[in-house]
């Protein structure tokens, strides 16, 4: 906030037997500063070379253009069909968002490390096996493995949750903690994360798997979103399923996620290929 200008009286000065009126004087306010900014934009289940992928791609491309500066690419996984294979990556993996300018920081789905191709395809992004963080402005990206380890990893964002850090945490993995449609929820997950994730009560978490568009929110408050619709075919969404958090929207449609984080605010717009905003939530912390 601005300072309120403090002001210092000066003493009476004698001039010509008559005492002059005291001036005043006041130092400037300081600005205050601006809330940082970034902005992230997420797909999910994309590398497949579809004219799908392709209209998302532009959509993104787009909306980048509207004066926005994109900070980094996030996949929730299945970045690479059928089997991550390396000579896909130039295809699927990074050619449709090269125009973007933006780093990608991937999840592992489970068509990634398929062939044994997951170190491979992290090599080529500059990234380290799972878990790592990532840093923006004003948040915190946490990225798992949902291939493997949990106990491990669950220990391992328990500690890191643990820390100082800003307010916004954000968790990324591939098969989702809740769903509604063909894979459903993860047992494993539930069992060893959403614990964790519930008791750090993260802003967000983000996850694949699952072909479309769904947004929960736990009565913790902890927003949980499955982005699976960056470009493969997609799965419809059920309309009832048992044991789930509150399902505050859903959609059987292709898009990408849109995060615009404004100091302590992350506003989420899950936008189609046409470049419609079709849901829309802010979460603060």
């Amino acid at each position: 906030m601005a300072l309120l200008p403090g002001c210092s009286a000066l003493p009476a000065r004698q001039t010509g037997g008559q005492h002059s009126a005291a001036r005043p004087s006041a130092t400037a306010p300081t600005p205050s500063a601006a809330p940082k900014r970034a902005v992230f934009l997420t797909i999910g289940d994309f590398g497949a070379g579809s004219d799908a992928q392709r209209r998302v791609a532009a959509a993104m491309r787009q909306w980048a253009k509207n004066g926005r500066h994109v900070d980094a690419i996030v996949t929730t996984g299945d970045n690479v069909y059928p089997d991550g294979s390396p000579g896909k990556f130039s295809q699927v993996l990074t050619g449709p968002y090269r125009g973007l300018n933006a780093p990608l920081w991937a999840a592992l789905g489970n068509h990634d490390v398929q062939g044994g191709h997951g170190p491979a395809q992290l090599r080529r992004l500059g990234l380290p096996r799972p878990p790592f963080t990532k840093q923006l402005a004003g948040a915190e990206l946490l990225f798992l493995d949902g291939n493997r380890d949990f106990q491990t990893q669950a220990r391992w964002l328990d500690d890191r949750l643990s820390r100082p850090g800003p307010k916004l945490r954000i968790v990324v993995f591939h098969q989702p903690a809740w769903s509604c449609s063909l894979h459903g929820s993860t047992p494993t997950v539930d069992r060893y994360w959403v614990p964790v994730l519930e008791r750090h009560k993260v802003a967000l978490v983000l996850n694949g798997h699952d072909h479309n568009y769904q947004r929960f929110t736990s009565r913790k408050g902890v927003t949980y979103v499955v982005t699976g619709g960056g470009g493969a075919g997609l799965y419809p969404v059920r309309d009832n399923c048992r044991g789930l958090p509150r399902k505050d929207a859903a959609a059987e449609r292709h898009h990408f996620l849109a995060a615009e984080i404004t100091g302590d605010t992350l506003r989420l717009s899950a936008i189609g290929p046409s470049g419609n905003t079709f849901d829309q939530v802010t979460i603060k912390r």
